[in-house]
This record gives structure tokens, C-alpha cells and sequence, in this order.
């Protein structure tokens, strides 16, 4: 496969994952502001913070506020992270490899840029905002679901469900990174049990809180919290399950290319070191360092994989 097409493979599904994600912590954090007003605020600016957009922000708009936060977040063309610039480059990418998806694939990717685009037109209404984000996650699905009942499971397949998995480690790291003070075995003891709602919002941001609650009978523990997040292969947004289909679909690369790539091996050191961590006391794992040290390897994977495949870094 030439080295652009599949660089644009992995970047269409990269973005895709990145403005679903983007809409399912926007979700969690409008649903903490409805019970919570007090904190709601401190809510949108640490989402902001997290995109790394909090300069272009402060720019843009005078004060935080929950509308403003949506609109930077999901609309505003300046960002280029908003949902809306997310679905717009995706979009871009899967016309220049038109040819290797199915046309169930392409029209649902098409679809949803032709639906997010005319929702998210004027200024966002918060009456709406629910039936926005359940579009967009909705989008996010049929696209997947497209992706597994439609295109041959080859090379294509692989650097589709790279960018996904690429992207989806990245930002459940930037989560648990972000609120590792609230994971500490201690944080039950210092943030009291009313503070709960926090670990609610990192579940719901992760589409897990329903699976954690069915696992656990509803009791949360901050441990208990982050070992799922971070090793339950059960979980398909935990750490451990990411890089389970990374593996997975490098190992096929490397069967197809018949060569071994040291992005391969690079990805498989990094499962065996989540598989370590597991094995350790969650008490004793040193979290905000286990975490830092994986959100940079995650990134150097991708750049291995730009320099093996010839992918844009």
C-alpha cells in the first residue's frame, strides 16, 4: 500500500475517534453541570486545558462559561480540534482513498459530516446539545459497525483500526492523567464520598460507566476505578484493550509485509509492560508516573509507525 493512502487511512480514523471522544466528555460534563453548578465551570476549562486549546480559547472568548466551552469545543473553526474541524478532515482524508472503502463506509462517514455540519451551523442551542452528541456518538457507531460488516479485514482494515485504537489509548490516558489525585487510594478518605460524581464523569467520559457499575454491584473505589480503566481487557477503553488490537493489527501488518517492524515490537513492549503493571498492587504502581511514562510511549509509537509505513507524524 503507498505510504499516503495509508496515512490517510490512519488519520481519518484518528480524527473519528478524536470528535467522539471530544462528544463524550463534552456529554459527561453537561450532565455533572445540571447537578453540580457550583463546580461546572472548573468542568469545561479542565476539558479545555486537556486539548491543549486553552490559549487559542482565551483568545477567542472572554470568560469560561458552559456555552462557550460547547461552542469552542464542538463548532469553532479556529479550533482545530472542535468536532466539527475533526469530522471535516476525516472527511477529507477518506475522499482521497475513496476507492478502498465501501460505499456502507463512506456514506456513513459522509453522512455524519453532512449532519454535524448543518447542526452545528449557528451557535449551539443547550436545549439541543443532548440530541447533538447522541448524533455524533451515534455516527461514531454505525461508522465502526460499517467498518467490521463491510471491508475485508486486510492492511485497509488494519490502518483504519490502528488510528482508532492509537487515539482512543491516548485520550483515556489524558483522563485518568488529568484526575489521577482522584484514583489515588486515598482520595475516598480526602475527597469524602459526595465527591463521587467525579469518578462518574472519567467513567461516562469513557462510555464505562454502565460496565463498571454491572461489574461492581455500583460500589466505586478509586482503585478500583483506575485498575478498570487502565487493565481491563473486558473494557474497550481501557489501556490493557487498546493495545491488545494494536498488537493484533501490527502482527498482521507484519504477516502481510512479511517483515518484522519496530513499531511492532515497540507496541508489544508497551502491552507487556501494562501487563506488569497489573500484576503490581495498584497502591504501590506510582499512577500520575505509570501514566506519564505510557502517554509518552503511546506517541512514540505513533512516530514509529510514521517512520515504518511512511505516515505523516
Amino acid at each position: 500500500m503507498l505510504g499516503r493512502h495509508a496515512d490517510s487511512l490512519f488519520w481519518m480514523a484518528r480524527y473519528l475517534e478524536r470528535g467522539e471522544n471530544s462528544a463524550r466528555r463534552i456529554q459527561a460534563a453537561f450532565q455533572h453541570t445540571l447537578t453540580r453548578k457550583a463546580d461546572g465551570d472548573e468542568e469545561w476549562a479542565a476539558i479545555i486545558r486537556s486539548t491543549g486549546m486553552a490559549d487559542a480559547f482565551t483568545g477567542q472568548y472572554d470568560s469560561m462559561t458552559m456555552t462557550n466551552a460547547i461552542n469552542f469545543l464542538l463548532r469553532d473553526k479556529s479550533n482545530e480540534d472542535s468536532v466539527i474541524s475533526l469530522l471535516a478532515k476525516a472527511r477529507q482524508n477518506a475522499r482521497s482513498v475513496r476507492t478502498a472503502l465501501t460505499q456502507e463506509v463512506w456514506q456513513s462517514l459522509n453522512e455524519s459530516w453532512m449532519t454535524g455540519n448543518a447542526a452545528l451551523k449557528r451557535p449551539v442551542n443547550i436545549r439541543e446539545l443532548p440530541a447533538i452528541l447522541e448524533n455524533i456518538i451515534k455516527a461514531s457507531s454505525v461508522f465502526r459497525g460499517a467498518l467490521y460488516g463491510t471491508m475485508l479485514h486486510n492492511d485497509i482494515f488494519n490502518f483504519l483500526r490502528l488510528g482508532t485504537f492509537i487515539e482512543r489509548a491516548d485520550n483515556t490516558a489524558r483522563i485518568v492523567d488529568s484526575r489521577y489525585h482522584r484514583l489515588l487510594p486515598t482520595a475516598s478518605v480526602s475527597l469524602g464520598d459526595a465527591d463521587q460524581s467525579q469518578w462518574e464523569i472519567m467513567l461516562r467520559s469513557l462510555a464505562a460507566w454502565r460496565s463498571y457499575n454491572w461489574l461492581n454491584k455500583g460500589h466505586l473505589d478509586p482503585s478500583g476505578v483506575a485498575s478498570f480503566l487502565i487493565f481491563d481487557e473486558r473494557m474497550p477503553r481501557s489501556l490493557s484493550f487498546c493495545y491488545k488490537e494494536i498488537c493484533a493489527n501490527l502482527l498482521d501488518l507484519e504477516s502481510a509485509y512479511g517483515r518484522r517492524y519496530e513499531s511492532g515490537d515497540r507496541a508489544r513492549d508497551i502491552l507487556r509492560h501494562l501487563e506488569e503493571g497489573r500484576q503490581t498492587d495498584i497502591h504501590r504502581l506510582g499512577l500520575r508516573d505509570f501514566i506519564n511514562v505510557f502517554i509518552a510511549d503511546n506517541n512514540n509509537l505513533s512516530l514509529a509507525m510514521a517512520d515504518d509505513f511512511n505516515l505523516e507524524p
